[in-house]
């Protein structure tokens, strides 16, 4: 069995991946390392996205609020002026919860799917920076290729994760045993699962949602790169807010058909932020 390495560095308001293969290439015999080249270093102003899931609560990623918390600036949402504070934040899961002044935009509904499949179509919403200033809102389709087992460290804005594959190459799911083996027990209380997409996401787009064919949410942005998104899943968004005494609406998904993309995008665009320190 070999492994993909995945190292992801800060990146503006989103990490950004390298890969290093170091699979074996048969027994015994290590296949030669390939690695991507590496972002220019970030800028000083920190940017991500968010999205309402209640009046006046938003969801965003816990290394963008560390991140602007390091360098004591205030969380700032494009367009909604006032005081934006993180009412509650989880580290392990990325994931973080600003509230402010209540907003006149519908909340994101979440999906009430218990599974997503692979091969899933899904919309990417995130704000991207371009050449050092706000970008406008980007969505960007993919389908979910994958559940990957990652150790994630919001502090530093790195995560590894990998992905099994036999001696002919051929991919295989991994178990969470197969994680804990991997990375040590030590890791384990930072070990979680993370859905990757084949669609691209860059610097500012943490914290951005995922939504299905319906514009219902599927999980949150936290790092990416070109043809690759990673994502907090459903799931732990789901405890996440539980843990914090929110009650999003839950959704059912559309019967299967071609999405329309421009309309989830429209109906969504409104309850999606770009933020800032």
């Amino acid at each position: 069995m070999g492994a993909w390495l995945r190292w992801l560095v800060p990146g503006l308001g989103i990490t950004v991946m390298a890969t290093m293969a170091i699979g074996l290439a048969g027994p015994g015999r290590a296949a030669r390392p390939v690695s991507l080249p590496l972002p220019a270093e970030a800028q000083e102003r920190v940017g991500g996205s968010a999205f309402l899931v209640a009046p006046g609560l938003l969801v965003t990623n816990a290394h963008v609020a560390l991140r602007c918390r390091g360098q004591a600036r205030p969380l700032e949402v494009a367009g909604l002026p006032g005081t934006w504070r993180v009412l509650t934040e989880d580290p392990s899961t990325d994931l973080a919860l600003l509230a402010g002044p209540a907003l006149d935009e519908a909340p994101l509904p979440l999906s009430a799917a218990q599974r997503l499949p692979p091969g899933m179509p899904v919309l990417v919403l995130g704000y991207p920076v371009r050449d050092g200033g706000a970008g406008l809102l980007q969505a960007t389709p993919g389908q979910i290729r994958r559940a990957a087992l990652t150790v994630h460290d919001p502090e530093t804005g790195r995560a590894i994760s990998f992905v099994m594959t036999d001696r002919d190459g051929h991919e295989i799911p991994a178990r969470w045993e197969d994680g804990l083996r991997y990375f040590g027990a030590d890791k384990a209380d930072r070990l979680r699962w993370r859905l990757e997409i084949d669609a691209s996401s860059s610097g500012g787009s943490s914290g951005g949602p995922v939504l299905d064919a319906a514009g219902n949410v599927v999980g949150v942005v936290y790092a990416g790169a070109r043809g690759f998104t990673s994502v907090v899943p459903l799931e732990d968004l789901r405890e996440f807010l539980a843990r914090a005494g929110v009650a999003p609406l839950f959704r059912t998904a559309a019967a299967a058909a071609a999405p329309d993309w421009r309309a989830v995008q429209a109906r969504a665009a409104r309850a999606t932020r770009r933020i800032s320190c």
